[in-house]
């Protein structure tokens, strides 16, 4: 076991040292995203709004993510802030956005850059040094040097504490693992809180950041009165007018409010005292915004309808999916830059993009009430990724299957961004009816059989099941949506399973119940008849709990894709057509209803029980692998990918996994083998 730890040590310093000693030419990579940048602003100046967000796409994803995971371990949240920043330029140029707020972000990020780059490159950090333009060069190289000595240190701490080694003895200082090494998740978590934060502070912050940047600007230009009125404006118009102040005051730490306007007013007193430069100027704005979006973070979502948004559009600022597409692209670029082989922590971090991020922010429910399809080849990819990690993959790989998943996810994107009362009907249309036909089918199939059985006068049972499954949907979706809100993806794939791995036994059961009556011609004489009540105690149970789960599992997640809607409607015309396609939808569905009842009943009785039970041994084959499925997509079960690579069938409910095939096997041969012994005993029961 010694020997273990001390081979394990060497191979921590080794590769440690390497990512401390790893120089890269961040210059370079700068002025590249600098030109692109350049580019943009040019093209949009020419007004081609589309190409400008395209280039500023480029900058971010093809570049400046390869500095963003150094700059988030070397220089914190800074990381975070120009993230931001590459996203709100990506917004801007698809809203088109006035020339001078382009502009002024623009050189907000140069400077940005400009910054950070020498830091990566040379291992230290300027910031404290530099604040003055005749800073004194000796001390900064001397503050290098203590720097370096102490990221090695620290790394060497790190590594003892795991292993268990010593750490060396010439080390004179005193040795304090540093907290921000040990926090290598910080980045994912800062993206999936700016995930959650509600549109109406979103809104809020990014008006602050506009104005700050353009206050920034003008004071480069020697423009200082025009800088000083625009972070006046930030603090009034923005901040207090807005009424954020308030809410911040009554339900955040105290002094919060104090500290930002105190922070905001010493820079308007040293502009005006001419007391600071750009950088002073630039880095004072930069941690109150990034104070700004702690404090946001904490202020209950349900006290904002006392905010006062003028000019809030939430169609263009609430409604940003691209943003999170973005996020989740981000998310998923720094799994695969860390990724070297299986890593419990990488699949925590993939199932939490899913759940935290694709989930939580909407877009989930958005694209299943668009295209249920869609959403279920991303859900599925996701966990073909997990399975992946699980079994080590190639990193290429991982890499096309992200990609794939990304394709999707923009796919998703084109089709829920934009919506109008014309959509939005036939989305609500499509719902209702794609989600009703599956529970339909099982409740005409238990309603015709009690009328086929001559038990009509117990049409009850189904339909005391019926309005049980509807009824409790709404709850449960309620109870998904605001009681376990914080896991609410999660419970709600693990209801959905739970629901699905239920609804396979009593199916199973019913399916070969009604295969077995078929085949019996003295007890179907008898139903000809109806000279017996062919239902016992036991039997109405079972048929009630069928339905109930039918209609239960499809009404739950039918409730939150309406859900989705709704908070997409802007106007009395939105929901008015939301609730026209559920309305129609509803009708259709009672039609169709009445059509197939109407048809079950006139089908022999035995040709009526065969189809049926048939239909209910698909269900049972499908919901096998949906259930198991919804379970490892819940994170109760990891996923391991077989070796035939192959897209999954989902009108099947096939996936690429052990896990699933293997049950949906299991059933298979149950189901042959039960249909062959059905059909001894009833030539036996015949003869």
């Amino acid at each position: 076991m010694k020997i273990f730890k001390i081979m394990l040590f060497y191979f921590l310093f080794f590769s440690t040292t390497a990512v401390f000693a790893k120089v890269d030419d961040y210059i370079v990579e700068t002025n590249i995203i600098k030109n692109i940048l350049s580019q943009s602003l040019d093209v949009y100046k020419k007004g081609d709004n589309g190409q400008a967000k395209k280039l500023s796409e480029d900058a971010y994803f093809q570049h400046f993510e390869n500095m963003e995971g150094p700059i988030g371990r070397n220089i914190g949240r800074k990381a975070i802030t120009m993230e931001r920043k590459f996203i709100n330029l990506r917004r801007m140029y698809k809203e088109k956005a006035p020339l001078d707020q382009i502009n002024a972000l623009i050189e907000s990020l140069y400077y940005d850059l400009d910054e950070v780059a020498p830091i990566l490159q040379n291992g230290y950090r300027l910031k404290a040094e530099a604040s003055q333009t005749n800073y004194d060069k000796a001390a900064a190289e001397k503050s290098s040097l203590e720097a370096n000595a102490k990221r090695e240190a620290d790394a060497e701490a790190l590594i003892a504490q795991i292993t268990g080694v010593k750490p060396s003895s010439n080390n004179n200082s005193n040795i304090q693992t540093s907290s921000s090494n040990l926090k290598t998740n910080d980045i994912n978590s800062d993206l999936q809180a700016a995930a959650s934060m509600d549109t109406r502070l979103q809104f809020i912050l990014d008006n602050i950041s506009t104005k700050f940047t353009l206050a920034a600007n003008a004071f480069k230009n020697g423009n200082y009165d025009e800088s000083k009125n625009l972070l006046n404006d930030a603090l009034f118009n923005d901040y207090r007018n807005t009424k954020v102040e308030i809410l911040i005051n009554k339900f955040t730490k105290a002094g919060n409010d104090q500290k930002f306007q105190q922070a905001l007013r010493t820079l308007i007193r040293e502009i005006d005292d001419k007391k600071l430069d750009e950088k002073k100027l630039r880095d004072g704005l930069d941690d109150i915004e990034q104070q700004l979006f702690d404090t946001f973070l904490q202020i209950p979502n349900s006290e904002l309808s006392k905010l006062r948004l003028k000019g809030f559009n939430d169609e263009n600022q609430g409604k940003d999916y691209a943003k999170v597409g973005d996020d989740i692209k981000l998310a998923l670029n720094e799994i695969l830059n860390n990724y070297d082989g299986f890593n419990i922590s990488a699949i925590n971090d993939l199932q939490n993009t899913y759940l935290d991020i694709f989930e939580a922010s909407g877009m989930e429910n958005k694209i299943g009430a668009v295209d249920s399809n869609l959403k279920l080849k991303i859900e599925s990819l996701f966990s073909q990724s997990v399975a992946l990690i699980k079994n080590s993959a190639d990193k290429k790989e991982l890499k096309a299957t992200f990609d794939e998943l990304e394709k999707f996810i923009q796919q998703g994107i084109d089709k829920i961004q934009d919506s109008t009362p014309y959509s939005l009907f036939i989305w609500a249309l499509g719902i209702i009816i794609r989600e009703g036909l599956e529970a339909l089918i099982i409740v005409v199939a238990i309603v015709s059989y009690l009328v086929q059985s001559g038990n009509k006068n117990r049409l009850n049972i189904a339909y005391s099941a019926l309005f049980t499954g509807i009824i409790l949907s709404f709850i449960t979706a309620f109870a998904v949506s605001w009681l376990f809100k914080e896991n609410a993806g999660q419970s709600r794939e693990l209801i959905e399973g739970i629901t699905m791995l239920i609804a396979v036994l009593l199916l199973f059961y019913v399916g070969f119940w009604l295969l077995s009556n078929a085949q019996n011609k003295k007890w179907a004489s008898f139903i000809k008849q109806g000279a017996i009540d062919a239902i016992s105690n036991n039997s109405a149970k079972t048929l009630w709990i069928t339905v109930f789960l039918a209609v239960y599992r499809e009404g739950a997640e039918t409730v939150l894709f309406y859900q989705a809607l709704l908070f997409d409607a802007k106007t009395s015309t939105d929901l008015s057509a939301i609730f026209g396609g559920l309305g129609l939808g509803i009708l259709i569905l009672i039609v169709l209803y009445f059509l197939l009842k109407a048809g079950a009943i006139r089908i022999p009785v035995k040709q009526f029980f065969y189809i049926t039970s048939y239909i209910i041994f698909y269900m049972v084959f499908v919901f096998t692998g949906k259930g198991i499925a919804e379970l490892i997509e819940g994170k109760i079960i990891l996923p391991s990918l077989v070796p035939m690579n192959f897209e999954p069938i989902l009108w099947l409910g096939i996936y690429p996994y052990y896990e699933t095939l293997i049950p949906q096997f299991i059933v298979l041969i149950l189901l042959i083998i039960g249909i062959l012994i059905t059909k001894q005993i009833s030539k036996k029961g015949v003869k």
